[in-house]
């Protein structure tokens, strides 16, 4: 969950990429190495605690994986790929690697190609990179299997 809402504040921040043409040679960057269970914050039962109020609080469990997860990371890898003026953000998601199975989580940081798909359809409609980033992969999910269920659940 922290990194989607980090990609998109670092998404909503940045500026419209410009069109694409080398799509398919483009390197996407490695993503930055983060030693999660070593991050120097207070820890309740294993869990990174972010947020402590007397009504309760918001932890990270470091080895969670998940489809929010999942959905972290491919959104990681775009918003990284992302360089103005020399590599757009419809560049970057039709480079991201594509999932091979239904459970992106069980894999190497990829983005399902229904969502690559609905990214392209947003931008077809005329909707700006960052506007149409953020529907596909946050306010609209539904391209990415079991994130869905996860928001909705009780």
């Amino acid at each position: 969950m922290l990194r989607i809402l980090r990609a998109l504040l670092l998404v909503a921040m940045l500026p419209v990429g410009v069109g694409c043409e080398q799509v398919k040679q483009l390197d996407i960057p490695d993503l930055p190495k983060v030693d999660l269970p070593n991050v120097p914050l207070p820890k309740n039962a294993g869990n990174l605690l972010l947020i402590q109020t007397p009504a309760g609080g918001l932890e990270l469990n470091p080895a969670s994986s998940d489809a929010i997860t999942a959905v972290g990371n491919c959104t990681d890898l775009i918003t990284y790929c992302y360089e103005p003026g020399t590599r757009s953000i419809d560049e970057c998601v039709e480079a991201a690697p594509a999932c091979k199975t239904s459970k992106p989580w069980e894999e190497e940081a990829c983005c399902p190609a229904a969502c690559v798909k609905a990214y392209s359809e947003e931008r077809k409609q005329g909707q700006e990179p960052v506007a149409a980033f953020e529907k596909s992969f946050f306010l609209e999910p539904d391209c990415f299997p079991g994130v869905r269920s996860l928001l909705e659940a009780p």
